[in-house]
């Protein structure tokens, strides 16, 4: 595990502490958490708008979130990226995978 230390600012150490305080644990469980989650939806924001604007298909916004092709659809819908194109787009590379 690798070390990584960062300034915070009055007002972000208290929320630490208050998330702290109400789920348990420790400042670096929290933080761990924190980073793996905003940086997986983050991850996922910046493929499904390069996916919007044209620049990658289905296949390449997974490829740039770190999921399958079956989990980007699922972020794609549950974020109304899809229409019914999108989805007929999907199962030709779907097949054109297998």
């Amino acid at each position: 595990m690798e070390t990584v230390t960062t300034r915070l600012r009055e007002g972000e150490v208290a929320l630490l502490d208050r998330l702290v305080e109400i789920r348990g644990g420790s400042r670096n469980d929290v933080v761990r958490d924190a980073i793996r989650t905003c940086v997986r939806d983050e991850l996922i924001e910046i493929a499904l708008e390069r996916y919007r604007n044209g620049e990658v298909g289905m296949r390449g916004a997974a490829e740039l979130a770190g999921l399958t092709i079956g989990e980007m659809m699922a972020a794609a819908n549950d974020r109304d990226t899809l229409s019914n194109d999108d989805a007929t787009d999907i199962e030709r590379d779907v097949k054109v995978l297998r």
